[in-house]
């Protein structure tokens, strides 16, 4: 029996229909958490100059991860040495190997923009994180531990963002630590260029972002109940 026709074969379709009942191909999450909430959390936590140094990294951690839709591995390689400073932006090259480094080809600069409302802006709120740790930190990467002050580890980048979302109201256990998702997603959804988008967060293709990273943002919506039976007054 040729391939053409066994892919036809019932018994075989009905077989591979039984394995998709049993196991579907079905994403994860098919919405993911607003943004808004997270920023509205983030505000809370100003002064910056007030803050203990694990929430202003906790803090920065999370701006940077919103504001760059970066995944750890590049969060987690940025380098103080390798980083152009100025009154409305932060600019860094990515001196390292990443999972999206091709041959022949450098890694895309990490570019931070100022932010009007100063309870929020990523530049401001880094800018002083750098200035606080910078007579006891023991590694030039960006982020350091707020108890060793050395390196920290993709691992200890993701538990950081999930301790925000927890700290949001966030639920962790449905959507972990889906910071590229949220961010993306809130810009599409914002109007944002699709090519702004791929290029800000280092994606080649737009099939990626289509189908594993853009979702529906999760929003309080009355129920059907309170709509049907508020639709009188």
């Amino acid at each position: 029996m040729g391939m053409a026709k066994l892919a036809k074969d019932k018994h075989i379709t009905r077989f591979m229909k039984g394995i998709f009942n049993l196991r579907p191909s079905l994403p994860r999450y098919t919405f993911t958490w607003n943004v808004g909430t997270v920023l509205k959390y983030l505000s809370q936590l100003y002064p910056n100059e007030n803050l203990s140094l694990k929430m202003l990294t906790l803090k920065c951690i999370a701006l940077f991860a919103l504001s760059s839709a970066q995944r750890s591995q590049t969060l987690v390689n940025l380098d103080l040495r390798f980083v152009s400073v100025t009154d409305n932006s932060l600019i860094f090259k990515i001196p390292v190997l990443l999972k999206t480094t091709k041959p022949n080809k450098s890694n895309v600069d990490v570019i931070i923009h100022k932010y009007q409302k100063q309870e929020n802006c990523p530049v401001r709120c880094i800018k002083h994180y750098i200035l606080r740790t910078k007579d006891v930190r023991k590694s030039k990467n960006l982020f350091i531990s707020f108890k060793t002050f050395k390196h920290v580890t993709t691992s200890t980048i993701a538990r950081w963002l999930k301790i925000v979302l927890g700290n949001a109201g966030i639920d962790i256990n449905k959507f972990k630590s889906s910071f590229r998702s949220a961010s993306t997603s809130a810009t599409k959804q914002a109007g944002i260029s699709l090519n702004d988008i791929l290029k800000t967060a280092n994606w080649r293709s737009a099939y990626t972002f289509q189908k594993f990273y853009f979702k529906d943002i999760e929003t309080p919506l009355p129920s059907y109940t309170e709509t049907v039976f508020n639709s009188y007054l």
